[in-house]
């Protein structure tokens, strides 16, 4: 595999977890918040 094409294949996988990662923190800040919401009627 020439070494552009592994450059180009280690930024997209890069990329998807980052917005992976990015998504978890997000679902985590937010699941706290309708957990209390629901908990508090």
């Amino acid at each position: 595999m020439p070494i552009d094409a592994l450059l180009v294949t280690i930024a997209v996988v890069t990329m998807f977890v980052v917005f992976a990662a990015a998504l978890a923190w997000a679902d985590r800040q937010t699941s706290g918040v309708r957990l209390d919401s629901g908990a508090k009627r």
